[in-house]
């Protein structure tokens, strides 16, 4: 009976745990990631060939990245849409 709630209370402690780390943002990687991305979408060290690196949303989503990988501040991204100029 002691090993079921050593069980239960590892699986409890678990699953809190990853509750907090899916909290944490770590979409950009880490703050050095985040600044690179920033270099590469809103500087002129970029492809200029990129499409990506030429569009504004990079670049503010870019941004997002650093502020919530080197300072905590997390913000959805923007959706990335492009619309269809052939028809």
């Amino acid at each position: 009976m002691k090993t079921v709630r050593m069980s239960v209370l590892g699986l409890s402690l678990a699953v809190a745990a990853g509750g907090a780390w899916a909290a944490e943002d770590t979409r950009a990687g880490t703050c050095e990631d985040a600044k690179s991305q920033y270099d590469y979408f809103c500087t002129d060290k970029g492809d200029p060939n990129d499409i990506m690196a030429n569009t504004e949303i990079a670049c503010n989503n870019a941004k997002k990245n650093v502020a919530a990988a080197c300072e905590g501040k997390a913000e959805p991204d923007v959706k990335y849409e492009f619309k269809d100029t052939k028809k």
